[in-house]
This record gives C-alpha cells, sequence and structure tokens, in this order.
C-alpha cells in the first residue's frame, strides 16, 4: 500500500510523463530526505533520471542506503539555496519539493535555486504543509512556529518553521520566470491518521482517498481559503517555465 503522500509522488511523475510525451523525463527532488519512495517509482518509471538533494546528514546516509545500487539515480548532500554540484542549469523536465517550504528560511533563494534547474516548458511544483503553523501539537512548536512568522531571525536553520501563504509562493514563481499553473490540495488529517491503520495492509483504500482528492479539487476551490487550508493543509503549487 502506498502512502498518501506517495501516491501524489507519483501522480505528480504522471502528469509530467503526460505533458511532455515521454518517461525517460529527468526529475529534482530538493529536500528528498531518505528517498524510500524512490525505488518504488523507478520500478514504475524505470527510464526516469532522478536527482535528490538533502541537507541532513542521517537522512542522506539514509537516501543513499536506499537507493544503493539503482541506476540513474543521483545523491547531492547540501543545503537547498546553492547551485548544484556537476548538474547542469536547466536539465530537468520537473523541479520538485515535498514538506519543505515551510521549514525554508530563505524561501526567495530556494525558489530560485529550484527555477534554476527547470527546462523551459518543465514543471516546478512544491507541495508543503501547513499542518505545524495551523494545529501544533506541542507548546514547543508553537513557540517555533510564531518565532518563524514574526522574528525568523532568531531560529536555527534545523528549527525553522513558519506559515506560507500560496500567494507568497506564487509571487516568488514568478519573479523566478515560472507561472503558476495550479494550486491543489491534499491530506485531510483524518484521512492521514486513517492511513495509519492500514500501514503494512494490502488495501485499496488509500487509493481511493487519493483518487478522491484528485476528482474533487475543483470544488475544494470554492471553499473560503481558511477553510480549505484546515481540510486540506498540504498543499501543492505547480507551475511551467516559461
Amino acid at each position: 500500500m502506498k502512502t498518501l503522500k506517495e501516491q501524489f509522488i507519483v501522480y505528480a511523475v504522471e502528469e509530467v510523463v503526460r505533458r511532455v510525451g515521454r518517461e525517460d523525463i529527468r526529475i529534482m527532488d530538493l529536500g528528498c530526505g531518505t528517498a524510500g519512495y524512490v525505488p518504488q517509482l523507478l520500478e514504475k518509471f524505470p527510464e526516469i533520471t532522478y536527482v535528490g538533494v538533502e541537507p541532513i546528514a542521517a537522512s542522506f546516509q539514509a537516501a543513499e542506503q536506499n537507493v544503493k545500487g539503482i541506476n540513474n539515480v543521483t545523491l547531492h548532500f547540501q543545503l537547498g539555496y546553492d547551485s548544484v554540484p556537476d548538474e547542469a542549469e536547466a536539465s530537468c523536465d520537473l523541479v520538485f519539493s515535498l514538506s519543505a517550504l515551510e521549514h525554508i528560511k530563505h524561501l526567495d533563494r530556494f525558489i530560485a535555486l529550484a527555477a534554476k534547474y527547470v527546462k523551459q516548458g518543465g514543471v516546478m511544483m512544491h507541495r508543503y504543509d501547513l499542518g505545524h503553523a495551523l494545529a501544533p501539537h506541542s507548546l514547543k512548536e508553537w513557540v517555533h512556529v510564531w518565532l518563524g512568522n514574526h522574528v525568523p531571525q532568531l531560529l536555527p536553520e534545523r528549527q525553522f518553521v513558519r506559515y506560507v501563504g500560496v500567494p507568497e509562493v506564487q509571487q516568488l514563481y514568478e519573479k523566478n520566470g515560472v507561472t503558476t499553473t495550479n494550486v491543489t490540495y491534499h491530506q485531510m488529517p483524518n484521512h492521514k491518521h486513517l492511513e495509519k491503520f492500514f500501514r503494512g495492509q494490502e488495501t485499496t483504500v488509500i487509493d481511493e482517498l487519493f483518487a478522491w482528492e484528485v476528482a474533487h479539487q475543483a470544488a475544494f476551490q470554492t471553499l473560503p481559503e481558511p477553510v480549505r487550508e484546515k481540510l486540506f493543509p498540504a498543499i501543492a503549487v505547480w507551475g511551467e517555465k516559461r
């Protein structure tokens, strides 16, 4: 069973494959974490070239183990602000991040870096999580969100978290030559909890939940923004490089 997030990753790649009309696409994942989903993704799309960038040592080491022996995978250990070594600019059909933007202290630099590696006509997509900001799970997290929103200079990079609004992301896209093409909303909190009960089981429940998300995006867009964000705190902003 794929998780909701793993379902989303496959969906994103399928969208780009459909768009360009071929499967040998090149994708870059900024903040790839342990890259645990990559083996399954490349099993489904063996012609993809995958580039992962990860700044946390333990996650990077786990990612190296998870992709060991898999062809056409490159990993880079660095912050997502500087040019990625040995990677050509404008070389990727898709550049994306997952659950990263809310933790990025210098969002303008991060978006600029992502845009740099997207081909003309390629896709940039960042999916981020507002759950920390809208429903902090502890007083410590609430304090970190407040600091991130109001006095970000007081938080170190590893502890940084804040609310990120869609208009801010869209403005940074536009500044870097990327036109927003869609904004989609995902992962209702109760669906995420439900997912945990079925972990490790063979079931179509999560597949059907994700298909429901995709099918009803137009209806979600009619909800008032505060309601929509509370119901669907995982937001993906999609754009095309001009």
